[in-house]
């Protein structure tokens, strides 16, 4: 598996409900109808509990930072040559191109955090 995951800030022109409901109901279905271009396997949304004390109880007690995100997600490929290889064909350009368009409409991608991880399994 090949796997990006993105911690990702809203604009700050959108409340948290506008951004959660844009990001649920728009670009959800967004990325899975362009799945098949990008030879995306599979696609995770986490939002985060809207429950503060319960929050606050998780940092404090490790003497964390406040999360500052919005959201995290998952984006799953079977392998790093199929991510990249969706990039090379008309079809995965255009869709790619879909999807970033979408993201700038609720994602404050400059404030946002990506990377690419090696997920090691332990339990």
């Amino acid at each position: 598996m090949f796997k990006l995951i993105t911690c990702v800030r809203r604009l700050p022109s959108l409340s948290a409900e506008e951004f959660d409901m844009h990001w649920r109901e728009r670009h959800a279905p967004l990325i899975q109808a362009q799945s098949h271009a990008l030879k995306i396997r599979r696609y995770i949304q986490n939002a985060p509990l809207a429950d503060p004390a319960l929050q606050e109880a998780i940092r404090a007690g490790r003497d964390a930072e406040p999360a500052d995100f919005d959201g995290c997600a998952e984006l799953w490929w079977d392998s790093r040559e199929d991510f990249l290889a969706a990039r090379t064909t008309p079809e995965g350009v255009r869709a790619l191109a879909l999807v970033l368009e979408d993201e700038h409409r609720f994602v404050d991608l400059e404030r946002s955090k990506l990377w690419f991880v090696a997920e090691r399994a332990v339990l």
